[in-house]
Order: C-alpha cells, then structure tokens, then sequence
C-alpha cells in the first residue's frame, strides 16, 4: 500500500466479504485486523486482495522492518534523482518565463528541459505503473492522479514540443509545462520519503522489545547443567540463574536467595529480595547470588511476552488523523478524474473541437494535482519538529502533534519520570546521633548496593568517618555483616520488631507511612539507628501539574512503586488521582478505560514497564535517559529531564496542528475555486478559459502560498515561555 486511498480501497474489499463485521486497515504497519461473525478461510482474504492487485502475506515483524529498510532506502534514492534534475529544471523555467533572460537558442532550451522532464519521468515510473494499474481495476488513489497529471503535463509539453518546432501553428499548444510534471513529482517523493521514514519508526519498540527478552537458559537435563534455547524449555523444568543474568522465564525461587532488579517490569527502582518460594519475572535481572526457579511461564506466556504483545496489539491500531486522510482521499481522487472527464467530453459534444476539450482536460488534472495537499502536512511537521529539537524535543510522527494538541489527561509515571530516580537520605533516627551512621558506611563502602553511594555520599557531606571493620560480608537478604571488638555489626532493611524500643517502632511506622525505604543497623541484636531513603522529586513538578489544570488538562499517576510513596509524592506535586503497586498489564488497561471514557491519553514514562502503557495512549512521552524501549515506544522524546517539556510540547503541537488545518484550507480552496474555473463555467460569460499554463501558475501558487504559512510558525517565538 503507497496512500490512504489504497487503504480505503482495501477495506471496501474486505468489507464486502459475508461475514466481516469490521475492519481496520493499518497503513503504517500494513495490516489488517478483521472482527467476523464466523471463521473465514485466510484463502478468502487473499482472493479479494488480490483482485485489488495487493498481496497478502502472513504478519512478521522482522519481515516488516526490512520491507520498510528497502522502502525508504528505494524513496531515498529516487528523491535524490529527481532533486539533481528537478530543480534545475524548475529554475531554468522560471528564468524563461519570469525575466526575458535567454541562456540559449529556443531549439536548445526546449531540448534542455525536455531531456531533464524525461529523466524525472522515467525515474517516477512506479507512480504511473502503480497509478494506471488501479485506475484499471478501478480502484484509484493518489498515485492516479499524481500519473494522470503530471502524465497530461508531461504529454502537453510533448506536443506543445513538435507544434513548436515543426511549426504546426495548431492553436492551444504552443506553451512548455515540464517543470509543472517535474516538480509535482519532486515534492510529492518528497512527501513519500518523509512519509516512508515516519512508518519506519512505529515498528522500532516492537524490536526492541524483542532484544531485551532472553533467548536462552540454563536448564538441568540428563543430570546436568545444559544452556538450550528458550523455545526447547518446558514448564516445571528447573533453570539455574547466574549473578548479573537476566531471568529467562516466569517461575518460583526453589534454592538460593538474592536481589532481584525488576525496574522492567514493575517500575520499582530499588532491588527486590528474592528467597525460595518468591516469584520472579521473565526479563528481570538477577543481581547477587545464584537463583534456581521453577519454570512456570515461558516466552510469549510470561510477563514480558505479554508487553510484547501489548504493544503489538497497540501498533495495529489506526490513528484518528489518518482516518480523516482515509476519508478524503477516498473521495478527492474519483471525483477529479470524474471532473475532468465530464468537463472535456461536455465542451467536446458542445462543439468546441478536440484541442479546446483537451486543454479544458490537462487544466483540470494539473490544478487539482494533490501538491498542495500534498506539502500541506509535511512543511507544517518539518518546521514545527525543528521548532521542537532546537527546544530539546523530539518528536516522531503526525499523529503525535494531532493527539498532544487534543490531549485530556496526562498519565505519569514516577521513578525518574516525576522523581530524579536517584535515592537520597531524607532522614535519620535518632538524629542526634552519628556513631551508627559511621557503622553503616563502613560496611556500605564494600557493597554495590543501589543504597550505599547515598549512604556514603550523606556521610561525607557531614564530615562522619567510616568506622573500620573486619570481616566483612553480604548476605543475599540479609545485608552487609561485618565485625568490630567482637561484635556483629550489621545493616539490613528494616522490619517491625516487638523487641524494640517504643520511640524506634514510631519512627520506623512514620517513614513507613511515608513510603521510604528503610535501613537499619544492629550491633549483635541491639538496634542502633534508622535510616530512611527516598527518591528526589524533580522541582517544577508542582509549577507543571499546575499548569496543565490551568488548561483543563487532568494529571493522574500511575506507578509501580509502593502505595505510600506515591501518596507522598502524589500529594507534594498536586495529583490527586493516584494508581500504585501497578504491573504493566495494570498501567496499559487503566489507559485503555480513560480512553474507553472518551478521553484523549497522554502518558509520560521512562522505563521498560512504562512500553505497553506508552503505545496504549494516544501519544507516548518520554526522556533520552530512559531506557531504550521507552524511547522506541514513545511518540515524543525529551532530550533533557525537565518536566516543562511538557507544556512545551503541547504548545508546539497545538500551533503546528492549527497550521496543517490552514494548510489544508488553503489547499482546497484553490481546488474549489481553480477546478471550476478550469472546466470552463465562466467561459459561456466572460469567454475567460484557464488554460493549462495558468493552471500550472495557480498550482505553484497554491504550494507556495501553504509553504509560506507555514513558515510563520517560525516567527512564534514564545513556544520557550512556560
């Protein structure tokens, strides 16, 4: 498929197989999802496809990525042919028609544009190859009209050429038009690249997803240790998980105990411990001791299977932007043909003669040549996403400007979206003394604990020493031990303990309620001291949250992380509607209810968890230091941490979407008004006649008039001002 009137083309067949319900034709993925009130042979689907000259071939996204490599490489190259013999030719026609300058004889300028209307002709073969074929199985798109103007053009000139030179003298063909052909052609590849290049980007979370889901394990067969590929595993077989691995499959803890990072799948930003009887996670990454777990759920079965096709399920949705295109294109491109048609065989009955009816014929197809409509989306897009790099923001695609300018609610989610995803001290018990922090750093200086960089790093900045220890060693689950005049110090997170004193259970129940993470430090059984950690909240949280319900935009948070430090932080940047302990499958159906209430979803997120609820909204934010996944699913990259990206963003994108709205105005009022002018309504009045020549001029008008509105945007510099 190469436009949206293929897809419109494709439906209406499919739809008119008994037994289909509905049908979605997905130009971006190219797929289709059908819903039928009974089983239909998949031979059926590819009967009807193929009458409509497409072909149907079985889902595969590896496959898919390198149709869509060849695709934009094959426009890549086309786009640089026609650009080299392109614009000499448009500037070369310009001088001759603007300025009375002549360059060379007119035997000599005729064959110059000639030849380079020539090249780009035959190197713009597909579009009449594919433009022709579907107007003979009358099924025209865009590619039509683009073969059927440029073709008249083209074919114009030609004649127009001989008349000239042979000196015919026949009436009406005595003006050139090559450039007209020659840059319809150029802008619409143009297009077509920048299109090929935007379909290439919505398969690139799918793959990456793909990439972090382990391949392989370490399974026990025949009474050894044997690493197979994952698909050869069985549920109930035992796997063997080394330190610093990532969890192949979903299963439960039958020997050892260590901390388990499971950033990707539930958000939460500090390890897990894990002892026999837990529950782990396929794609979750095994950090200190060796794990042996029961194979429970494998590959496309387990946790991490199921994001991918989460998101797999979410890229075959069509966005509503492209519907809209559907629709038009559906009806512009029968209706022109019909126009011109109608109006050359009607003058042509009326006895006006064949030169008149063609000229009325070539005018109607070249004025309503689809380049202004054409550049109406990609000019507006091209300034309006470098507006947004120059302000550190990426964004990918057209849709994404289309549904951030609509948006109605913001999701976010917390650890390094909301918060800094860096762990520092908030405070100590009791807070008087010192001594117990010394015991901690002088354990913590041996560990690679997410926790001890914080621990050290407070313990410097208030000039405590590290105490000395000996023998010092971690245990997976219960911390760092270490001895000190024979006794045992040690670190660990704390628990509630009814041996201890009134005032600690206060303090521990008080951080708790908070929802920090805490340590404790024991000498032998005697409990020293508290210390409580928590993430950083970034500083314009609150000044940003703000600002959205200032514009009628509802924020909401929705997190893995613990209910209490969600709370907390809910609560300090002004969300009041709160959704923690969350897994992705939660996250991407809680959006999927927003959206199933009507709401336009917006959703921030930065890590492998956040990929499903990313590409289950409307449009997916996110930061350059997320994880890759995060990137490749979201619709919109932030290139620094700040969270007024935000607001930024939403400003872009609500002037760049007004803009392809006038744009698209603009387009059609010169179609409304040209076309009819073209097939001679005026004529019978005024004896006033468009021809071909001032169709062309009316053309280019049209395009520069689109270009220059939306060059404007350049000049609102107050996008910045939030």
């Amino acid at each position: 498929m190469t436009c949206a009137a293929c897809v419109a083309n494709v439906e209406s067949t499919i739809a008119a197989i008994p037994g289909v319900q509905e049908i979605s034709v997905n130009l971006a993925t190219e797929s289709a999802n059908i819903r039928s009130s009974h089983p239909i042979p998949i031979k059926t689907f590819t009967k009807a496809v193929a009458k409509m000259g497409y072909k149907l071939e079985p889902q595969g996204s590896s496959s898919l990525i390198h149709r869509q490599q060849r695709t934009i490489a094959a426009w890549k190259k086309l786009l640089l042919i026609q650009t080299l013999f392109g614009v000499p030719l448009l500037i070369y026609a310009m001088l001759e028609m603007f300025t009375e300058l002549q360059l060379f004889s007119p035997t000599t300028s005729i064959t110059i544009q000639l030849a380079l209307a020539s090249i780009l002709v035959i190197s713009g073969s597909g579009y009449y190859r594919r433009g022709f074929k579907h107007l003979l199985l009358r099924a025209p798109n865009m590619d039509t009209l683009v073969a059927l103007g440029t073709g008249s053009a083209y074919l114009y000139s030609i004649i127009s050429t001989t008349n000239i030179i042979m000196e015919w003298k026949i009436e009406g063909f005595q003006t050139l038009y090559f450039e007209a052909a020659g840059t319809i052609l150029l802008f619409i590849t143009f297009g077509k690249w920048l299109e090929a290049m935007a379909r290439g980007k919505t398969t690139e979370a799918l793959i990456g997803l793909m990439d972090q889901m382990p391949t392989e394990a370490e399974v026990f067969r025949a009474n050894s240790w044997q690493i197979l590929p994952l698909s050869k595993i069985n549920t109930g077989e035992r796997i063997r998980v080394k330190p610093h691995t990532k969890i192949p499959v979903d299963g439960i803890v039958i020997f050892g105990s260590s901390s388990v990072d499971e950033a990707s799948i539930s958000g939460e930003s500090l390890p897990v411990e894990k002892q026999v009887g837990s529950k782990v996670m396929g794609a979750s990454l095994n950090l200190q001791a060796i794990l042996e777990i029961k194979a429970e759920k494998i590959g496309r079965d387990s946790m991490f299977g199921q994001i991918i096709k989460l998101v797999e399920d979410a890229q075959a949705r069509k966005p509503e932007i492209q519907k809209l295109v559907d629709r038009i294109a559906a009806i512009f491109v029968p209706v022109v043909l019909s126009l011109a048609i109608i109006s050359g065989t009607t003058w042509l009955l009326l006895g006006y003669g064949l030169t008149f009816a063609l000229n009325v014929m070539i005018s109607v197809m070249i004025i309503a040549c689809p380049c202004a409509l054409g550049l109406a989306t990609p000019t507006a897009l091209v300034v309006g996403s470098g507006i947004a790099a120059r302000g550190g923001i990426l964004i990918k695609s057209a849709d994404a400007f289309q549904q951030l300018s609509q948006i109605q609610v913001m999701v976010f989610d917390k650890t390094g979206t909301l918060t800094e995803s860096k762990p520092r001290i908030v405070a100590t018990y009791p807070d008087n003394s010192s001594d117990f922090l010394g015991l901690a750093m002088g354990l913590e200086q041996h560990s690679q604990h997410p926790l001890a960089q914080p621990l050290l790093a407070y313990g410097v900045e208030r000039s405590i020493p590290a105490v000395e220890l000996s023998d010092i060693q971690e245990e997976p689950g219960l911390g760092m031990l270490g001895s000190l005049n024979g006794s045992t110090v040690r670190i660990c997170k704390a628990k509630p303990d009814n041996s201890s004193n009134q005032d600690f259970t206060q303090a521990l129940d008080q951080y708790s309620t908070k929802g920090y993470t805490v340590s404790a430090v024991y000498t032998d059984d005697t409990l020293l001291g508290l210390i409580a950690f928590s993430d950083t909240l970034k500083p314009e949280g609150r000044s940003v949250i703000d600002a959205l319900s200032t514009q009628g935009i509802e924020s909401i948070l929705l997190t893995g992380d613990k209910r209490e430090a969600a709370a907390q932080v809910a609560h300090t940047v002004g969300i009041k509607q709160v959704k923690a302990e969350v897994l992705p499958t939660d996250k991407h159906d809680h959006i999927r209810e927003l959206q199933d209430h009507g709401k336009t979803v917006g959703m921030l997120g930065d890590g492998i968890n956040d990929a499903p609820a990313l590409v289950a909204a409307d449009v997916g934010l996110s930061f350059r230091g997320g994880t890759d996944i995060a990137i490749n699913a979201a619709d919109i990259i932030f290139l620094n941490d700040s969270l007024q990206n935000v607001l930024f963003a939403h400003r872009i994108a609500k002037a760049t979407i007004s803009k392809i709205h006038q744009n698209l105005f603009w387009a059609f009022i010169y179609n409304l008004a040209g076309i009819p002018i073209a097939m001679g309504v005026l004529y019978p009045f005024t004896g006033t006649l468009l021809n071909p020549m001032f169709a062309g001029m009316a053309m280019a008008f049209s395009s520069v008039s689109v270009v220059s509105n939306t060059l404007m945007l350049r000049w609102q510099d107050h996008f910045r001002d939030v």
